[in-house]
């Protein structure tokens, strides 16, 4: 149907006046937009309400359950031999050269260990919770000398500042940091940019910042590590995920999780990390003493828990979800038996990302990937690096 009525005739250019049979048409008063707007503003607030209060219900199911947990522990009684701290590994430097950044946008200082030919390509290495820098520490040593390897230690871990309160560690200050070691480190000094490669919460910040700052990314590989738009999808057609996510409920809470985490010298993180449904799978790449006393000596540390803890706090946050794929190359990499992750999400990320992104599943591997299977990962990532030219090229 033509826009113009008949009994309308057009307008000339020479007498732009509106004809009197066609009065002009007066918007719609404030009070009346206001009007017809509120059915949807109020499903909006329902809906936001509707999520807060299962988020809530979740939260403190979630602390229930782990408390009784808790419970259980104090019960039981502390085991002997724990409490005790050991010098973490890699700091007489047999993994590479520690070293320390003053971030340009924040103002704080981030803790890494670099190894390889101070110009070569740069392959940035982000870890997951409760880890830190180490986690990388075998795959820094299989991997090709041909890139210089950055092992990062987020804000709040390891030896990294560890500013105090939950809004030191919004999403958008962690992907602020991120971006503030490409610009420094970078190859080339130019137009500096990095292979980005994040396992757990490292590669959710990984997915984040391929997305917002694509110039700075040549290559992505991400490891057990879900973006987040994707997995608020597989969540709706697969609510299994939510028992595996339980802990993230748990880490909502204020106080309970950093007094359970603590108990009987963080039995709980030990379970995750060591325990046959949850730990590492291959027996040769068990986690020893001295692995766990590496990540759980700075959680030990007088507030030492809240930081890490405080990513989860954050991650409900009204935050905008990345709905596009991520531009660079991209590599996924996921174990067949993760505990926290349901395997499938591997498949659902290739269906959302672009040709010619791959995934490749590992066999009988856990979540913790970066040190079950450090050779295979230098293997398949140095190939994948290689494949056009690599990082910085």
């Amino acid at each position: 149907m033509s826009p113009m009525s008949p009994q309308c005739p057009p307008v000339s250019p020479q007498c732009p006046q509106v004809s009197p049979q066609c009065p002009p048409v007066s918007p719609l008063s404030p009070r009346l937009s206001r009007f017809l707007l509120l059915p949807s503003r109020l499903l909006l607030a329902l809906r936001a309400l509707l999520a807060r209060g299962g988020l809530l219900v979740a939260a403190v199911a979630s602390g229930v359950a782990f408390g009784l947990w808790g419970a259980a522990l104090l019960l039981r009684g502390p085991r002997a031999g724990r409490g005790r701290r050991r010098r973490p590994p890699g700091q007489d430097g047999d993994c590479g050269e520690h070293r320390y950044l003053r971030l340009r946008g924040s103002g704080l200082r981030l803790h890494y260990v670099t190894r390889g030919p101070p110009g070569a390509p740069l392959v940035l290495l982000l870890h997951g919770f409760p880890q830190n820098w180490s986690c990388w520490r075998h795959l820094m040593q299989e991997f090709s000398p041909r890139f210089r390897l950055v092992a990062l230690d987020l804000r709040g871990y390891g030896d990294s500042e560890k500013p105090p309160g939950r809004a030191s560690y919004r999403l958008e200050l962690l992907l602020g940091d991120i971006r503030d070691v490409i610009e420094a480190l970078g190859t080339p000094r130019g137009t500096p940019r990095c292979a980005l490669v994040g396992h757990d919460w490292g590669g959710v910040l990984a997915w984040e910042v391929a997305s917002s700052h694509p110039n700075l990314v040549e290559k992505l590989v991400v490891m057990d590590a879900p973006q987040r738009g994707v997995m608020a999808d597989f969540v709706l057609r697969h609510p299994s995920q939510l028992l595996r996510s339980c802990y993230i409920f748990l880490f909502q809470l204020p106080w309970l999780p950093e007094l359970l985490l603590s108990l009987d010298d963080f039995q709980m993180l030990r379970t995750f990390l060591c325990s046959s449904w949850s730990g590492i799978q291959d027996p040769a790449r068990r986690l020893s003493e001295r692995d766990l006393d590496s990540y759980l000596g700075g959680l030990a540390q007088p507030g030492g828990l809240s930081p890490p803890l405080h990513y989860y706090r954050n991650l409900f946050r009204a935050t905008p979800i990345p709905r596009e794929p991520p531009p660079p190359p991209t590599l996924l990499l996921w174990g067949s038996r993760d505990a926290f992750l349901d395997p499938r999400l591997g498949p659902a990320h290739l269906r959302w990302l672009r040709p010619p992104a791959r995934l490749r599943v590992l066999p009988g591997a856990s979540h913790w990937l970066p040190e079950e299977r450090p050779r295979l990962l230098a293997e398949l990532i140095g190939q994948f690096l290689e494949e056009g030219g690599g990082a910085g090229e």
